[in-house]
């Protein structure tokens, strides 16, 4: 090999090394995950979740499924074969991984820790370009809390910033929105670039806009129903309805369908992705 070939030959090879680091340095394109929130009945209408979301997950497989919250109703917080392993055997024998929050239902027991492996009542992960923040809706005013959200937004590197709580920020249920939830945390969501927040408590579906951030309400999972019944600026949608959500997370933006029993379209948006410098005041 002459010099001039072998200089060419290491100028390549070191493109192709800069070009490989530069690719595994970047996040993956996008999370594909699936949402379930007040679910835990036992009841028909769970099983009936549970089976559109199988069919969804053997097309697309899910990273995970997330839930809002009221995992386990009876009795309160403990899973058992009525309201866990016979309505998603589907889903369990798919290996699905769980990423959960804590609902008021979940309190009297611990099965969300043990079975759904949330240990901690608010928690941070990150899959690709995606920062996760999972709160504890039952303890809004802990100032640990709000310091550790604070903390995980402002050193996140992922450009893309979700967060699940159970009890909602805003809302048009018959649940009255978190007051001190908002009061605490809103103005973080704003400041550092917080995208959308999943929700449940309320047992419908639910889009609002509130001040730039994105609030979906995913309550339909299998228990009873709820009305909409409250005035809210920036609603875009409220449907009492059974459904489960698919969304695909990545920096070109959060799109979220929500998807009835019978794998009908609820409701169907892509969340813009916000930016910390773009939230501030």
């Amino acid at each position: 090999m002459t010099r001039t070939r072998a200089l060419a030959s290491v100028a390549l090879a070191a493109t192709a090394l800069a070009g490989a680091s530069i690719a595994s340095a970047q996040p993956a394109a996008s999370t594909h995950f699936l949402v379930i929130g007040d679910w835990g009945t036992g009841s028909t209408q769970q099983a009936d979740v549970a089976k559109a979301m199988c069919a969804s997950n053997a097309a697309n497989p899910a990273k995970f499924v997330m839930t809002v919250g009221d995992n386990f109703y009876s009795p309160d917080g403990t899973a058992n074969d009525g309201d866990y392993y016979r309505p998603m055997a589907c889903l369990l024998a798919q290996g699905v991984k769980w990423r959960a929050a804590w609902g008021n239902h979940d309190l009297g027991g611990t099965s969300t820790a043990t079975v759904l492996g949330a240990r901690k009542r608010y928690y941070t992960y990150a899959d690709g370009s995606t920062r996760f923040i999972v709160l504890d809706g039952n303890n809004p005013t802990s100032s640990a809390q709000r310091s550790f959200l604070e903390r995980t937004l402002k050193t996140a590197r992922q450009p893309v910033r979700i967060v699940t709580v159970h009890q909602p920020l805003y809302t048009a249920g018959i649940h009255s929105p978190s007051y001190d939830a908002r009061r605490m945390w809103e103005p973080l969501f704003r400041k550092y670039g917080v995208s959308l927040v999943l929700q449940g408590h309320n047992h419908h579906y639910e889009r609002i806009t509130a001040k730039g951030v994105t609030y979906i309400t995913s309550g339909g999972g299998g228990a009873g129903l709820y009305p909409c019944v409250r005035s809210q600026p920036g609603l875009a949608i409220c449907k009492p309805v059974h459904h489960f959500l698919e969304v695909d997370s990545s920096p070109s933006g959060i799109a979220v369908r929500a998807v009835g029993i019978k794998g009908n379209t609820v409701d169907q948006v892509t969340v813009p992705i916000r930016t910390a410098a773009a939230s501030r005041p």
